[in-house]
């Protein structure tokens, strides 16, 4: 699809501004932080600079990025990467942060000073993870299907066995999303759900 391509370095900015417009279980986060940039260290911008190939942004039609869809392969190998190099200058960064705007943004902050745990998911099948988030003005237009039908197509040439991916139980309109994608819910948590597709 002419609206989608491969994330550039020069799209980096974007996925930061992305990221934290869509924070607030999808809805526009800006007013629950005060940094700007935590959201994107941890969930868009290391997907890039670890595995490049399977980030993808939608283009509006003034050709701005407006959507992504970033993630990996192998979980595993980027939880290794995020630990010993993604992560440690901005634990320094962060480790003494102590004013926080919300809850929203102290999860995410102490989320990147504890860093990624050992997921079950990736040893029984779902190797690969990914988020996605449109803005506003690209969600109904059939951008996220092409998105993830995009990022599944590229991992599947990588032989990856299966996705999986956490929702938050507050985004009810991505449940139906996902479920009409392929995946399943794996496992209820307090926070929401995890879902995953695995592939024949």
């Amino acid at each position: 699809m002419q609206n989608i391509r491969t994330v550039l370095a020069q799209d980096i900015p974007y996925l930061y501004s992305i990221a934290l417009k869509t924070a607030f279980a999808g809805l526009d986060g800006t007013p629950y932080f005060n940094d700007t940039w935590c959201v994107g260290h941890y969930y868009a911008a290391p997907y890039f600079f670890f595995e490049p190939e399977l980030c993808y942004v939608a283009l509006d039609e003034n050709g701005t990025p407006s959507g992504y869809i970033v993630g990996t392969s192998d979980t595993a190998s980027l939880s290794s990467w995020l630990l010993e190099t993604w992560l440690p200058p901005l634990q320094k960064h962060y480790k003494h942060h102590q004013a926080f705007k919300s809850e929203a943004e102290e999860t995410v902050i102490r989320t990147l000073l504890k860093g990624p745990g050992q997921e079950m998911w990736p040893n029984l099948g779902y190797p690969a993870h990914l988020h996605i988030n449109l803005l506003p003005h690209l969600q109904g237009k059939g951008l996220g299907r092409s998105l993830m039908e995009t990022f599944i197509q590229a991992v599947q040439e990588k032989g990856v066995p299966g996705i999986h991916l956490g929702v938050d139980g507050r985004n009810t309109r991505a449940y139906g999303f996902y479920e009409r994608m392929g995946f399943t819910i794996l496992e209820q948590q307090s926070w929401g759900s995890v879902f995953g597709i695995q592939f024949p």
